[in-house]
């Protein structure tokens, strides 16, 4: 259904949004892996709030992208994934738990396991590229980096398959509001000379013009 009406339906995704991902298999896979990391932490659970608070607010500042430095990071409070105790209580907990998920899902059958996609063509405005300067710094630590102030997206073509797992992010919410999907839309179209006016009335451009004056003060 989801591919069939691609001839006359178009569907956008601003970056790492919640809801195109969002049904019961994906869900399960995301406890999953949020139990299996919790079973590979090898450090007191208040250095690892320390760590997360600490990386929070240096994201404010700058993102890393040095996937060598995140590994690092991640290997001084995990356990690799062949070398995780089995000893714990925890661990005991926890094939308890998987065992009795799976009997029942397979008591509940495959009809819970019906995957879910996204309707029609995909646009999906990937996030690419940061204006960094000190006034984008001070929104995202006082958003708690859930804003997308200074942010740039690229739309690009994106299969309706491409959606089959929850990305964890502080922005994974608020990217499906409408007002977010709406403006970034307006500045991507507005970078290929489209006139985002058009067909709108008199108070819509109005409103537009005053959200644009509103956001460019914040550049």
């Amino acid at each position: 259904l989801a591919t069939e009406c691609s001839d006359f339906v178009t569907s956008f995704v601003l970056d790492s949004d919640l809801v195109p991902r969002l049904s019961i298999s994906t869900m399960e896979q995301l406890r999953n892996e949020v139990l299996d990391l919790i079973g590979r932490i090898k450090v007191p659970k208040m250095q690892v709030a320390k760590t997360f608070v600490y990386n929070g607010f240096k994201k404010t500042i700058k993102e890393s992208e040095d996937p060598d430095l995140l590994a690092m990071d991640n290997s001084k409070i995990l356990h690799s994934e062949g070398a995780v105790p089995t000893h714990s209580d925890f661990h005991r907990q926890m094939e308890k738990f998987q065992a009795i998920q799976n009997e029942r899902k397979q008591i509940r059958g495959n009809h819970r396991d019906i995957k879910l996609f996204p309707p029609g063509k995909i646009i999906h405005l990937v996030k690419t590229g940061e204006r960094s300067s000190c006034v984008h710094s001070i929104v995202r630590c006082i958003t708690c980096c859930t804003s997308n102030v200074g942010y740039e997206y690229t739309p690009v073509w994106a299969d309706n398959a491409d959606f089959n797992e929850i990305v964890v992010s502080p922005t994974m919410a608020f990217d499906h509001f409408p007002n977010r999907v709406c403006l970034e839309l307006e500045r991507v179209a507005a970078s290929f000379g489209i006139d985002t006016s058009i067909g709108s009335s008199a108070s819509d451009r109005e409103e537009a013009e005053r959200l644009r004056h509103r956001n460019l003060s914040l550049l």
